[in-house]
């Protein structure tokens, strides 16, 4: 066998050549130069969904640190720092910009009337808050925007708070809602283009921290009830006063009182001169007016003079409290609304009937028409001289925080200084009418309790009635009378004063055969006032549905119903609320 030629192994040994070699490089840069936008894509995308990301936890941060925030503490109550202080600092009139230090962190917020809704910001109004670059990360801003919602979800018009809110100011610090609408946008550069992600929620005050304290006391001395031939709801109230304090982040006190309130369905209320505030945010206003209110001829109502007194309120120091110095004596100084005597003016001081719109009593032919006699059906006769004859009187208070034991207290009280005549026009009784009630005094006072003492609720009053007929032991048709002393402190049921007349209107006749039953129809068959509520140690006690109630057969002719023309008095609405969880 021959042996290959040298010069051909010598070849097969000496690899590519350069032209293949350059071959390869051309197709391996044209491969490379075809992936490499792809290549790029890929890191851009990598690098925009690690932003994405970024973007998102810094805006779920945010979020968090608006929620550990309380959503309001009031300005009076110390130096905290809460959501509103940050993130919805004032809304003036005028609005420029304010810079608020969280954290170590400057944040520049402003009051914006209407924003841009192609940037992702709400439409009017709200506050908008900018961080500038974010600590740790630098890459990244953020716009907060917060806007006050009504229930419905509704933003709260500028009209309702613009230049009379401001979180920086004791008494303007009220928020005008408890639910804001909260808007982050966090943004970042991507190569010369901004991004954004943009997220929407809602944050709600939450429940009270502690402490907390709720107080409520309220008083109507007189209130008449019934309804008009045409169907609508009237009612007369003399001697009205409320009052609530409550504190929890925040300290408030409101407060109304008015002499007198005559209300009728579709119809504006008529008041005496009254008195009322809102502490923080509303001071003391009056309005109504202190002279004689007669109606039409004293229409289906009249009322005498009117007046209020010690109308204030006070939270300054982070307690609530009405009137502003109802701590000054022992028993606690009260604010009024009453009806004073008047000279003896012809619809006394105070007169009822629901004679109105074409409604027609009872004619003088029928019998108990006859007894009941002319309009007004129910009057508190005016003996004249001045001053205040039918009051109804509030106070709340809480002592300081270092007391010890702490404490709030709260009450109402009313007197009605003539007697409240139903059918004052009758004719047998001489200008008596055919029932009446007088409550000389009235009273309930709270007190809450502590750790291992309930809270307890005292009531008082001193009520006197009368009533015209022949009972089944009279010679002759006469003036009957009972009275009763209450104190709940002493004894669960009101004393019935030795010598008082027995209440039987069944068997009470009148000149023309009549029972009082027949006119009188509440009481029916007992005449006794009412005992105290105790309640929830925490809620509303005393005398909220009157001491004593009664109610009048009908006395329009016209009444689509039993009962429709029916007229209720009741005296001594007084109730209270104290609970003091410090």
């Amino acid at each position: 066998m021959s042996t290959p030629d040298r010069r051909t192994l010598a070849s097969r040994d000496e690899g590519f050549t350069l032209v293949e070699v350059m071959v390869a490089l051309v197709l391996l840069t044209v491969v490379m130069v075809a992936a490499l936008p792809a290549f790029l894509g890929m890191l851009r995308s990598t690098v925009t969904s690690k932003k994405d990301a970024q973007s998102k936890n810094l805006t779920q941060e945010r979020l968090e640190q608006m929620r550990d925030l309380r959503f309001h503490v009031d300005r009076q109550n110390g130096p905290f720092l809460d959501l509103l202080d940050i993130y919805y600092t004032n809304a003036p009139t005028a609005p420029a910009p304010t810079t608020v230090n969280a954290g170590g962190t400057a944040l520049t917020g402003i009051f914006v009337n209407t924003g841009t809704p192609g940037a992702g910001e709400p439409v009017l109004p709200f506050y908008r808050t900018t961080t500038g670059a974010l600590p740790g990360a630098a890459d990244f801003s953020q716009v907060i925007d917060a806007q006050f919602l009504a229930p419905d979800g509704t933003a709260i018009p500028a009209s309702r708070f613009q230049g009379n809110y401001d979180s920086q100011t004791v008494g303007k610090d009220q928020a005008p809602s408890i639910v804001l609408g909260i808007t982050v946008i966090t943004s970042w550069n991507d190569r010369g283009r901004v991004q954004s992600y943009r997220t929407y929620t809602r944050v709600t005050e939450g429940r009270p921290q502690q402490p907390v304290i709720q107080s409520q006391a309220r008083a109507v001395a007189v209130d008449i009830t019934s309804s008009a031939s045409d169907g609508t709801t009237l009612e007369l109230q003399g001697g009205l006063s409320s009052a609530d304090g409550s504190q929890s982040s925040g300290s408030s006190v409101s407060g109304y009182t008015t002499g007198a309130l005559a209300t009728r369905t579709g119809r504006t209320a008529v008041s005496g001169l009254a008195s009322q505030f809102n502490l923080p945010t509303q001071p003391v206003s009056s309005t109504g007016t202190s002279g004689p209110n007669s109606g039409s001829g004293c229409g289906w109502y009249g009322f005498s003079s009117t007046g209020v007194s010690d109308a204030t309120g006070d939270v300054s120091t982070g307690l609530p409290k009405s009137p502003l110095d109802v701590d000054t004596s022992v028993a606690p100084k009260m604010m009024s609304g009453y009806i004073a005597n008047n000279g003896g003016g012809s619809c006394g001081q105070l007169s009822y009937d629901n004679l109105v719109d074409g409604g027609a009593g009872r004619p003088a032919g029928d019998l108990v028409g006859y007894e009941m006699g002319g309009a007004p059906y129910v009057k508190v006769p005016d003996a004249g001289g001045s001053g205040p004859s039918i009051v109804g009187s509030t106070y709340v208070s809480s002592n300081i925080i270092t007391a010890i034991p702490q404490k709030t207290i709260s009450g109402a009280s009313v007197s009605v200084g003539r007697e409240v005549v139903l059918f004052p026009n009758n004719p047998e009784s001489g200008g008596r009418g055919l029932f009446s009630a007088r409550l000389t005094s009235a009273s309930v006072d709270c007190v809450s309790g502590s750790s291992s003492v309930l809270g307890s609720v005292v009531g008082k009053y001193v009520l006197s009635a009368g009533w015209w007929g022949k009972g089944l032991a009279d010679a002759a048709a006469r003036w009957h009378t009972a009275s009763w002393t209450y104190n709940s402190s002493t004894g669960v049921n009101p004393v019935l004063t030795p010598g008082s007349d027995t209440w039987d209107p069944a068997n009470t006749v009148l000149g023309n055969g009549t029972r009082l039953s027949q006119l009188v129809t509440a009481p029916a068959t007992t005449l006794l006032p009412s005992s105290v509520s105790t309640g929830a140690t925490n809620g509303q006690r005393g005398f909220s549905n009157g001491i004593l109630s009664f109610t009048s057969a009908p006395t329009l002719l016209n009444e689509s119903s039993p009962g429709f023309s029916a007229i209720t008095v009741q005296l001594g609405q007084v109730s209270c609320v104290a609970d003091d969880q410090r």
